[in-house]
């Protein structure tokens, strides 16, 4: 039975959960593995012994790195902004059979280093097409396989049609910057008009005080993730379009469809691949058309509840981890 070594970020970075720790229930049938936590950050540890304490650790793993038989890296080893390819060099001096991971557009932020890593790895997985596209120009081997989910885990549940509808985002606080002031405005005027709507944010802090609109707030937990989506009638996702943006997973879109959801997202990168438009839920590609396509879907509950099925079953058949788990296990033998 195959070794693999998972060196990801930590516990609860999303990619880390989502790219590996989804798919660790299937693993341990066909393989042998461990995961090491490449970020150490227990502030009870002054920075300077936490970082000396970080080196310690990577040290310590060369030593061992040849227990396994493939060693599959969950983004960059070291801080995706440095640019020091000093740790996954050493690595790959000692291991030939390297898998890297990514799934956000890393080189725009540092091209040397993401192109070293794709350059020095024996394979390469991205998250979507133009992630792959940039993969391609630097290692031949590169694969695609989306960010997935569980649909045994993440489902529906029936909402009594009495309840207020609720248009819903989740995601970490720094991607409060892709709410546009005409989005907020629209927002706030829906909200206004219909008595029976409320925005609610899952987030790991509230919104910025710019967003001036009544909402209601949910601190991000996973132990309560599933259940805390499921309050969610109409899911959303704006984005800028920008290098960084296009590179995005659309992983928000995939939570939406999985519970059955309609959603409504900017038509930037992988969002397109995502919604299926006027089908699963609207894309907006100018900021005026915002308040129709969250209107339509307030008004309409057989379109809501109808494009919600639609959304299931597209996540289903091209984003359930369970369905993708063949091509990954392929990529880990013949690595």
């Amino acid at each position: 039975m195959k070794k693999i070594l998972f060196i990801i970020k930590n516990k609860n970075e999303a990619s880390s959960r989502f790219r590996v720790g989804a798919y660790l229930p299937y693993l341990q049938q066909d393989f042998s593995y461990q995961i090491f936590y490449a970020e150490y950050n227990n502030k009870k540890i002054p920075k300077f012994l936490r970082s000396v304490w970080k080196r310690v650790l990577f040290l310590r793993l060369f030593f061992q790195i040849n227990r396994y038989d493939v060693i599959f890296m969950q983004r960059p080893m070291s801080s995706d902004k440095k640019k020091s390819t000093m740790f996954e060099y050493l690595l790959s001096k000692l291991h030939s059979k390297i898998i890297f991971d990514f799934d956000d557009a890393l080189f725009v932020q540092n091209e040397t280093k993401i192109q070293s890593l794709c350059k020095l790895s024996n394979s390469v997985i991205c998250g979507n097409d133009y992630l792959a596209d940039f993969a391609k120009k630097h290692n031949p081997n590169t694969y695609i396989i989306p960010t997935t989910i569980d649909t045994q885990k993440y489902i529906p549940k029936t909402h009594p049609t009495t309840k207020k509808l609720t248009v819903g985002w989740t995601g970490t606080s720094g991607n409060y910057a892709n709410f546009s002031q005409n989005l907020i405005e629209t927002l706030q005027k829906l909200t206004q008009k219909y008595e029976n709507l409320s925005i609610l944010f899952i987030c790991d802090k509230k919104p910025p005080k710019h967003f001036n609109f009544p909402y209601n707030f949910i601190q991000w937990q996973e132990s309560s993730e599933v259940e805390d989506l499921q309050k969610i009638d109409i899911g959303l996702m704006p984005l800028e379009d920008s290098a960084w943006t296009r590179g995005k997973c659309g992983f928000k879109l995939i939570q939406y469809g999985s519970i059955g959801v309609a959603s409504v997202g900017s038509d930037v990168g992988v969002n397109s691949q995502i919604i299926i438009n006027n089908t699963t839920g609207y894309l907006i590609s100018k900021e005026s058309e915002w308040y129709n396509a969250l209107e339509l879907l307030i008004q309409d509950d057989s379109k809501r509840k109808d494009m919600g099925q639609e959304a299931r079953k597209h996540i289903i058949n091209n984003y359930d981890t369970l369905g993708n788990y063949k091509q990954l296990q392929t990529i880990l033998h013949e690595v």
